[in-house]
């Protein structure tokens, strides 16, 4: 139909060779396997190009910061094995400001044996999720029937953004009075969570998933940590966070007179030089043409190797072309 619409001249023109149907080859076996070959691998090249077009290439450079902000947020979800009728929880850092989070941060009565098997520990190599799920900052557990001898600690803090102090104790054994017994310690404990900030995607702190344990009363968990501000980027949105490195020392306390107290202590402090992650993802077009070129090579790669074997002297062959000859000669 299309030819009849053109005119004849423009067949001069044709740069593309025809072939007589009498001489055309019919299809073999082999030329059907390369064309499952390049069926094949432009469709792996379609799911990979989906891929990179859906995870993007994510990009870091080391920059001195230059954020300016007096406070940040200090996200804290860490399960305990001792009651929360046990448990004290200060914030302090270098302004002299002492924040007493008990009264800030959400305390909950659980399960003991519901601390040790936490469905969201960390493991390496793989993603945490519960940072995904959520909801107003923290996700709600659902309690067991006998809900007793742990305790856990969850919330967010607004604390100076300076060096600083995080410490879980116990009522009378660091600050305050109590008479809660000394065979009662017990600072066993699982981090579900310990951020400074916003969270995006594929960030793992140190502590996302640490369990500590003890068997003694008076032990001290000393977390050390160094805050590097970090800044995101993406097509859809941008944030300015914080991330961590961890160092740990802890160790088993005298007590006595001035000695130092049980209890987690973690400390932090602000690093002067930051990170920026960018988050770039392809065009459409981009990805698109990209997937045509490729195609396009290995189709005419494929080509020369159905002409190279096809082409080869052949007995089958030569009884072909002198059949053609032969007929050829007849008529």
């Amino acid at each position: 139909m299309l030819r009849r619409k053109l005119p004849q001249r423009l067949e001069s023109f044709d740069a593309f060779p025809k072939v007589v149907n009498e001489y055309r080859k019919p299809g073999s076996s082999r030329g059907g396997v390369f064309s499952l070959a390049v069926g094949f691998f432009v469709f792996w090249l379609f799911l990979v190009e989906c891929y990179s077009y859906i995870k993007g290439v994510r990009e870091q450079r080391i920059m001195v910061s230059d954020k300016v902000s007096d406070l940040m947020d200090l996200n804290l979800d860490i399960t305990l094995a001792m009651p929360c009728t046990h448990v004290r929880v200060d914030a302090a850092d270098k302004t002299n400001d002492i924040v007493l989070a008990t009264t800030m941060l959400t305390l909950e009565d659980t399960d003991l044996n519901a601390m040790k098997h936490s469905s969201t520990k960390y493991l390496p190599g793989k993603k945490s999720e519960y940072r995904w799920v959520r909801s107003g900052k923290f996700r709600q557990k659902k309690k067991p029937s006998h809900a007793g001898g742990a305790c856990r600690i969850y919330g967010t803090l607004t604390v100076n953004r300076v060096h600083g102090q995080l410490h879980v104790t116990a009522p009378g054994w660091g600050y305050g009075s109590s008479n809660i017994p000394f065979h009662a310690l017990n600072f066993t404990h699982h981090i579900e969570e310990l951020s400074f900030g916003d969270y995006y995607p594929d960030i793992v702190n140190a502590l996302d998933g640490h369990y500590g344990f003890t068997d003694k009363e008076a032990f001290a968990f000393q977390y050390y940590l160094s805050i590097l501000p970090t800044s995101y980027k993406s097509s859809f949105r941008s944030l300015q966070t914080n991330q961590y490195s961890l160092t740990e020392n802890s160790v088993p306390r005298q007590l006595g007179f001035q000695s130092k107290p049980p209890g987690i202590f973690i400390e932090y402090d602000i690093e002067p030089l930051g990170v920026q992650i960018v988050d770039k993802y392809p065009s459409i077009m981009k990805s698109f043409l990209r997937i045509l070129s490729i195609s396009g090579g290995l189709y005419i790669l494929m080509n020369w190797l159905d002409k190279f074997y096809s082409n080869r002297p052949t007995a089958k062959a030569e009884d072909d072309m002198l059949g053609l000859l032969g007929k050829e000669v007849n008529s």
